[in-house]
Order: C-alpha cells, then structure tokens, then sequence
C-alpha cells in the first residue's frame, strides 16, 4: 500500500537536501512507480524555492489566504503564518508538502478572473463521422478536428480567458498569452495551457479522455472543482490517459483506485509528426495498437460514418494492431478478419459482426 505521509515527508526532505542516500533512493522509486508524484515533486520544489527566495528578501508568498489558512491547520497552529527565517520553516515546508496540490490550484488560477461567458455556446466547427477539417481560432490558435467532432466557443476570447467545449477529439496549436490562458472542457475535464501543441480526445463513446502534450506545458483538472481529483500538470511528450469511470465516480479521499486508474505515460519524441500513432489522424490515417474490437468499432464508426453491432461477446475480445489510410470500409474488414477471424455483414449503413462457431 502507497504510504503518501511517507513519501511527502521524503519529498520535503530531499528538497531541503536533508535525505539520507538510502531515503533518497527510496524516494527515486517512488517517484519512478508513480509518475503523478514525480510532477508534483518537481512543481513543488519550483514552488517552493521561488517561495524560501521571497521570504528570505522580506517579502509575502504569493499564496491565497485560504491556502495559507490550510498550511497553518496542517503544521498544528492557528498562530499568523510563521517567518520563513526561523527555525520552524522546516514544519512550515513540510505542511506545503502534504498540502501540494492545494498550492498548485492556487497557482494555476492566479491569473484567473471572471471571462466573459457566452450566453449560449457557439459552434466553432463540426466535422461530421468520415470528414477531419480545420480552422484558425478568433486568437490567431489552429485547430484541426476529427472526424465526428464538434467545437464550441465558451467565452468571447476578449476576456481573461479563451474557453472552448470540445465533443469528440482534436489538436490545437496554441498562440501563448500569458494574460489570457486557453482552456479546453472536454467531458468531466479541463486543459489549460498558456501557450502549446496538444491533442485531445474525448469521445463520449470511448472508455477514457486522453491528452497527448507535443509542446509547452498543460494541467489537467475536473471540470466540476472535485476535491477528490488531484490536477495533473503534463510535460512535452508525455500522454494522459483518464477512464471515464474515474470521472464518473465519486471518490472518496482515501480512495486508492484514482491514482491506478489514471495513466501519465511517455510518448516516442523521435518520432515524426506524421508518424505519430496519437495524431496519425490528421494525416488522414486511423492507428491502432492492441484495441480490442468494441475500442477499434468506435474508431470505425468515425473514420468510416458506419454503424457497428455485435451479436455475442465473446467477438468483442478479439485484439488488433494496424492502420488504414486509403482502404474502404469493407477492405479494412477484410484484413480485420485476416488478422483475427470473424464473420461480418453489410446492409446499407449497418455492419454487424459475429463470432466463428
């Protein structure tokens, strides 16, 4: 069982250069098992150092008074909060330490005020199942859509913010406002980046939400502000992949279940634009590795505007890796079925698929 009392105590520890070699190894493996702790170590220590530097020049951290309130509670005094200088900075570190997330909220929403919201949502672009299309945003950022994809504009982008509701997958290329943060509301989600190139995939059909970052840097929250629901922040080349039954749970603190579910994992840098199996897409070509056939119908269904059936389960648990670019419907079923054997039929737009008995 993941002891976090125990690693937070160690990542404040090793920010102070106080670890042993043995606790620091200890901590390194922590770190390398949970890559949702080795983010917020790294944030935390950035945080902190800038934070020990201002106090140190007389000066007030940059915290909100609620979260000031909270570091006090967890260090065990109601006491105004203590001069980073003296002795007991140690305990106060500490408090920030187990409280990191809470100072990250704060941090990601400094520059937040109220934008200007839409009173209805405005559709931005549409692209309908078979068709991938692109546009330039009212800020000068690209987007391309998949197929089966719709884009709202939330806010007017003349406000504090540049909002926009995503239905299914897209990729964005960001123009960077430091001022003016872009947001994404995609599912129970929310991406916000400041400036960078990512792609986002949230189909209400699929079983997770997933944010793949080329470039820059973006946190990953819940749309609703669950407490429950630590924010993530995602590096160049690193991929986020949330099932939609974590965000449909309601987890309880102690929850373990969260942080198994959810999966930060790395993407192949060298790999070219075009060769990427994440946005291979938007070069007119559907990737897919060890899908089985219900993730891989979905899929279909977008690139091709079919509708998929099944007529037992067993046919679901069949598993293909491949791609198609040029292939019609029925040849991409052909070399399905060569792959992994299967017996299909068209009528119309209708394709049901059954086991071989």
């Amino acid at each position: 069982m993941r002891d976090d009392a125990h690693i937070w105590k160690l990542i404040a520890r090793s920010i102070y250069g106080e670890t042993t070699p043995a606790e620091e190894q200890e901590l390194q493996a922590y770190l390398g098992q949970y890559p949702d702790l080795k983010q917020q170590f790294e944030l935390l220590a950035a945080l902190l150092r800038n934070t020990q530097t201002v106090a140190f020049e007389n000066k007030e951290p940059d915290y909100s008074q609620k979260a000031k309130a909270l570091l006090q509670k967890a260090a065990g005094t109601i006491a105004p909060v203590p001069d980073l200088r003296k002795k007991n900075r140690r305990l106060y570190y500490y408090a920030a330490a187990v409280l990191a997330t809470i100072i990250l909220s704060v941090v990601l929403l400094k520059h937040k005020t109220s934008p200007v919201v839409l009173k209805e949502k405005q559709l931005a672009l549409s692209a309908g199942k078979g068709v991938r299309k692109q546009m330039i945003l009212r800020d000068g950022s690209s987007v391309w859509l998949n197929s089966g994809s719709k884009l709202y504009y939330v806010t007017d982008f003349k406000g504090a913010t540049r909002e926009v509701l995503l239905e299914g997958e897209a990729f964005f290329d960001v123009v960077k406002n430091k001022k003016q943060p872009f947001i994404v509301h995609a599912g129970a989600i929310d991406v916000k980046v400041l400036g960078t190139a990512f792609n986002v995939t949230a189909y209400s059909s699929e079983a997770a939400i997933t944010t793949v970052l080329y470039r820059g840097l973006v946190s990953i929250t819940r749309h609703d502000g669950n407490k429950n629901f630590q924010p993530v922040l995602l590096y160049p080349n690193q991929k986020i992949v949330i099932p939609s039954k974590v965000l449909a749970e309601e987890n309880t603190a102690g929850s373990e279940s969260q942080p198994d579910a959810i999966k930060v994992e790395s993407i192949d840098s060298t790999q070219t634009a075009a060769a990427r199996v994440e946005t291979a897409w938007m070069y007119n070509r559907l990737e897919f590795r060890g899908d089985d056939f219900v993730t891989l119908a979905n899929k279909l269904e977008q690139w091709y505007n079919v509708e998929i059936r099944f007529t037992d389960e067993r046919v679901k648990q069949l598993n293909f890796n491949g791609s198609f670019e040029k292939e019609t419907i029925e040849q991409a079923l052909a070399a399905l079925k060569v792959a992994n054997p299967f017996n299909y039929s068209i009528e119309k737009n209708t394709i049901t698929i059954s086991s071989i008995h």
